[in-house]
């Protein structure tokens, strides 16, 4: 079982409280809820304060399926595990320039490595964008993620802000997309904030009729400070599936 710096492997058995000092962690575990909170409260006003009582409403929704892959480098070499996350994911469509999206997945990623360990995965995020232009979404959301082993359970929230480019070609039946985000409040249960925390995506979507299809890869990167002379970083990347129906937007 892993025992290197940080993270899962330096918890006690059983407890699933990350050791060190509990009370602080507690303490900025709070502070960064309330953070998140407000930022999705604020959203929540923002998106209200702009949108039109006669907006057409549109919905999408549909399964996603992730071949994910976690790596971690915490001075003892790269940690390394994959696996398959299965969840869902849906839009709301306001008008023709606002949108709700949220997703939800869960899954196990097995150990590639004589470091790593094999854990449970589960994941939900929501946010809000505004078009600025046809091709030009900014947004701005909050997300949770918790790794578990058979020792203990760590939590990481976010809040992030981005923007996304859409490209249409072919006749507007395929959408290229690129996204990048910076995560500006990242808090994680037994570790010290990191440093740098952004994203980035791309991907391609297919509509045809009601039906949405779309591949698109993702990558999630966190630089810790440096503890003790090691500069933990985290990375986690996905190749994302998604197949789904829309209603009420034409």
């Amino acid at each position: 079982m892993n025992r290197g710096h940080g993270g899962l492997g330096s918890r006690e058995r059983g407890t699933g409280v990350p050791t060190g000092v509990p009370g602080q962690w507690r303490t900025e575990a709070t502070a960064h809820r309330r953070a998140g909170a407000a930022a999705g409260l604020a959203l929540g006003l923002a998106v209200l304060s702009v949108t039109p009582l006669h907006a057409q409403l549109g919905v999408q929704a549909g399964g996603v399926a992730a071949m994910t892959e976690h790596r971690v480098n915490a001075g003892r070499g790269v940690e390394q595990s994959s696996g398959t996350l299965l969840g869902g994911e849906g839009r709301l469509f306001i008008g023709s320039r606002m949108e709700v999206f949220v997703h939800a997945a869960g899954g196990k990623l097995t150990a590639d490595s004589a470091f790593a360990d094999d854990r449970d995965v589960g994941e939900a995020e929501v946010r809000a964008s505004v078009l600025t232009v046809p091709w030009l979404a900014l947004h701005a959301g909050f997300s949770v993620r918790s790794y578990g082993t058979v020792l203990a359970r760590q939590r990481w929230t976010a809040v992030r802000f981005g923007g996304e480019a859409r490209l249409a070609f072919v006749g507007g039946g395929v959408t290229g997309i690129l996204r990048g985000e910076i995560l500006p409040s990242v808090s994680v249960s037994g570790l010290e904030h990191p440093s740098r925390a952004y994203a980035a995506g791309a991907g391609l979507e297919y509509r045809a009729g009601v039906i949405t299809v779309e591949l698109r890869y993702d990558l999630e990167r966190y630089d810790f400070p440096l503890v003790a002379n090691v500069e933990r970083r985290e990375q986690l990347s996905s190749l994302k599936a998604h197949v789904g129906l829309t209603l009420g937007r034409h």
